[in-house]
């Protein structure tokens, strides 16, 4: 049985952005809603279908919609990853359905995510 835990550091080979909304307004008072970038760091993709997936979103109707499992390592108690950020990898931009802090023990974070066109956000 392999620790639930473990990354291999070759598998994390995905440059990725995750982002968060942010809302401001103009000098006319108009509403602004941009994306602030919450963290840079490496990622393993990989679809629903992953075993990952089945480990930590089994039953979680959120994440049953779910196109793409990323795992990263914890980013740290300083950044904190919720559901309706986003994930920016190339040309892809994908909405964090879920987020599971495995076994809640801030080594491992798997977030199962839908990819959306950028245009609809």
């Amino acid at each position: 049985m392999t620790d639930p835990l473990y990354i291999q550091a070759g598998e994390l080979r995905h440059q990725i952005q995750i982002q968060a909304p942010s809302s401001s307004r103009d000098s006319a008072g108009q509403q602004i809603s941009t994306w602030n970038v919450v963290l840079n760091t490496r990622a393993k993709i990989e679809g629903s279908n992953s075993r990952t997936y089945k480990e930590s979103f089994a039953n979680n109707a959120f994440a049953s919609q779910s196109t793409d499992i990323l795992t990263i390592r914890w980013p740290g108690g300083a950044v904190t990853i919720e559901p309706d950020m986003r994930v920016i990898f190339g040309d892809n931009t994908y909405l964090i359905q879920a987020v599971d802090n495995v076994q809640h023990r801030n080594r491992k974070v798997v977030l199962a995510c839908i990819m959306i066109d950028e245009d609809s956000n």
